[in-house]
């Protein structure tokens, strides 16, 4: 039967692997959640550190207005979402009356005898 110190090697890589594969889903989750952020209007940054406005979005490119020009870049080379796009509003939303806050008068308290 082998021993601890042969056993406690393996155990150690089996560890690392373990941890690897559920990091590589956990990377791939949040880059598939960004991906569904990346829409036109959304401020984003890009790998190499410009901040723009998302004009347009192809299946593998996403097309960035910056300053005064406009980048045309791969979809992987966006980092992160800024600021998300502003959602439109739909027509229901628009229908409803929105809620008033009803004023309560103020309550006076009494004044205290001397």
């Amino acid at each position: 039967m082998p021993g601890l110190d042969q056993l406690f090697p393996i155990i150690l890589i089996g560890g690392m692997v373990v941890f690897m594969v559920f990091s590589g889903r956990k990377r791939k989750a949040q880059a598939a959640e960004m991906a569904t952020k990346v829409l036109p209007g959304a401020k984003v940054m890009l790998t190499s550190g410009i901040y723009g406005q998302v004009v347009s979005v192809s299946d593998d490119r996403v097309i960035v207005a910056s300053a005064s020009s406009t980048l045309e870049v791969a979809k992987g080379a966006v980092v992160r979402v800024v600021e998300n796009a502003p959602e439109k509003k739909s027509v229901a939303a628009k229908a409803a009356p929105k809620a008033t806050a009803v004023k309560k008068p103020a309550v006076k308290k009494p004044v205290a005898k001397k």
